[in-house]
């Protein structure tokens, strides 16, 4: 067995030498609380997990994985930073545990040779016998070679051979089956004709999940599941250099700039994401980026929310692989390079601050592929964050099932478009096979501002365009207001409703056009007023989530033959009693109070020209 997959003994008792220093003396506590919680927990073993899954948990064995790789990589990391037997002989009893399961696979992907069950069990296996090797006898070492062999190399060859789509798709299947695989497999692959096979066909494989993050590093599956690929990529790109002295996974275009990605769509530490899984991918071993490249907001990032949350004994490493990861000399530069208005183009996203690192003021906006997987019907939708606080929400997804993973899958709420903050026509779903894209773009001193063009989502003769435009303070560089102008384009006379969904408090006053009113949150408080340039009707909706969280919608309906515009306002301050849109010699004009929006029709697609105080020239 190649040895030293990630570390070798050696750079392993090292670590001693990091852990008085910041902020690495925070890692070191958090693993020992964690690793004091593992051994106050049961073993997982497959009698676990199978009980669950009979009990109706999806993916139980994915999970129980998942457990048994975070906790081996933690108890080792702390055993042998200060030598505790206690953790070294719970170590070895999970990972004893894994190797006698029946199967790595997770029975919610029964008849697959491998799916993310064998990567997680993978990793967990190779770098749990890297690790203790010295302390394993042969009869062992060998059993448990052999259980990588033929529980996840064996069955990803076979696999391969039948064309399995994990292995050529692009999505975060792709870096967990390919990566957790090829890394070890690469670790065998000096002993095994089969491993060295393996190896060679994952690194071929893996191509397809790095060159999708394109040349922005912008991942269309959101934060979760880019934080749960980019782990497995990261991990056997690491792997590759330490054993292969082959460098091609960090060669890939994208892999310098992806480390922002999180960052942009993860403010206060909080996820502003779309789709299913809109986690924050706090992972120690993200730390990998900042080795190979400068990505200083990434490692500030890290090291300022990575331990948020508290202590559990369950999922993946975050503690040890910080410790082993993190390069002592990375600085951390929490604004360097980060934009005000950041654009990925390649997938459709936004975000929208009024300063970094910690906006006060913040709005994503998304709109791409429809299709990409795990993609939700959420064309130009957008999120608000105010003070590190959610005031403007995502859904998110509900408890995965069966059914969820099928073509039943539309029927949920939190997938359907009435469930995000946007438009829908004639109370249709946006297509699952639209694409929109972010138009136009700009950041100036007292005003942020993007438009998202959504494509054919509302239906063939539909054109919805959404312009997001923060308003600053030019005295404080304190974003004060948000101002979300749609323009919908319809030739046939059908119902539009526009969705506002908060987990605040909802509260109307004021006329009917605009209607006004606030959403009080935990902390923050927000002013919001709606205008519509046809007859509408606003009211508030609570809705019941399968999650049990309350969601609180503020729908304004309104019929729409030929054209109409909708202002929302969301401010901190008292929203004006006057809102209002008007057309002008070809140009949209957009009054919110003492400030005009002009926009105008160029090449087909509406730009904003100006924004001014009323009255000025």
């Amino acid at each position: 067995m190649r040895r030293g997959i990630l570390a070798d003994r050696d750079e392993l008792h090292r670590l001693a030498d990091k852990i008085s220093r910041r902020p690495f003396d925070g890692f070191y506590d958090r693993l020992v609380r964690r690793c004091d919680l593992i051994l106050e927990t049961q073993p997982v073993t497959e009698h676990h997990w199978r009980t669950s899954w009979e009990h109706g948990q999806w993916a139980s064995a994915l999970h129980a994985a998942r457990d048994t790789q975070g906790r081996l990589i933690d108890l080792l990391v702390a055993h042998h930073i200060e030598r505790n037997l206690a953790y070294r002989d719970r170590a070895v009893e999970e990972l004893q545990n894994l190797t006698r399961w029946s199967t790595w696979v997770d029975p919610s992907h029964a008849g697959m040779e491998a799916d993310l069950c064998t990567g997680e069990a993978a990793v967990a296996a190779a770098v749990g016998l890297d690790w203790l090797w010295e302390d394993l006898d042969d009869a062992d070492r060998r059993k448990y070679a052999e259980a990588i062999l033929a529980k996840a190399v064996r069955p990803y060859l076979e696999g391969v051979e039948h064309g399995r789509w994990w292995y050529e798709c692009y999505h975060n299947w792709n870096a967990v089956v390919n990566g957790g695989i090829g890394l070890a497999a690469l670790a065998m692959s000096d002993e095994s004709d089969e491993a060295d096979r393996a190896y060679k066909a994952a690194r071929a494989g893996l191509k397809n999940f790095l060159q999708a993050l394109g040349h922005e590093g912008g991942w269309d599956e959101g934060t979760g599941y880019w934080g749960f690929g980019m782990r497995f990529a990261l991990l056997m790109g690491e792997a590759m250099c330490r054993l292969a002295d082959d460098q091609r996974v960090f060669r890939e275009r994208g892999m310098s700039e992806t480390g922002r990605f999180c960052v942009y769509f993860c403010p206060h530490g909080r996820a502003v994401s779309f789709g299913d899984n809109a986690t924050v991918p706090m992972a120690g071993s993200l730390y990998v980026l900042s080795r190979h490249f400068e990505v200083p907001e990434l490692t500030w990032w890290l090291d300022r929310y990575l331990f948020e949350s508290d202590v559990t004994a369950s999922g993946h490493s975050t503690c040890g692989l910080a410790l082993l990861l993190r390069p002592v000399a990375a600085k951390g530069g929490a604004a360097k390079k980060l934009r005000r208005v950041k654009v990925f183009h390649e997938i459709g996203w936004a975000a929208i601050a009024d300063a970094w690192p910690e906006p006060g003021l913040y709005v994503a906006a998304k709109t791409g592929d429809l299709s990409a997987n795990h993609s939700q019907h959420d064309m130009n939708s957008i999120q608000l964050q105010v003070d590190g606080e959610m005031m403007l929400t995502d859904q998110g997804h509900p408890p995965y099932t069966r059914n969820y993973f099928s073509q039943r899958r539309v029927e949920f709420y939190e997938v359907q478009a009435r469930a995000h903050n946007t438009i829908t026509v004639a109370e249709s779903d946006h297509r699952i096979d639209a694409r929109g894209e972010i138009v136009g773009e700009k950041a100036a001193a007292d005003y942020r501002w993007v438009a998202c063009d959504a494509g054919e989502a509302c239906g063939e003769n539909v054109r919805f365009i959404r312009h997001v435009v923060m308003l600053m303070d030019r005295r404080s560089g304190q974003g004060r207001s948000v101002v979300v102008v749609d323009e919908l384009t319809n030739g046939v006379p059908e119902r539009v409703d526009l969705f506002w969904h908060t987990r605040g408090h909802v509260h109307l006053a004021g006329e009917p056009n605009p209607i006004r009113g606030t959403i009080t949150g935990r902390s923050a408080k927000v002013h919001f007023a709606i205008y519509a340039s046809v007859p509408s009707q606003t009211t508030v909706q609570l809705y019941e989530l399968s999650t049990r969280r309350p969601d609180h919608v503020l729908q304004t309906t309104a019929g729409v033959s030929d054209t109409a515009e909708f202002v929302s306002v969301f401010s901190r301050d008292e929203t004006p009693s006057e809102i209002s849109a008007r057309h002008d010699n070809g140009r949209l004009i957009v009054t919110v109070g003492e400030t005009v929006l002009q926009f105008q029709r160029e090449a087909d697609v509406t730009k904003l020209l100006s924004v001014r105080a009323a009255g000025d020239d």
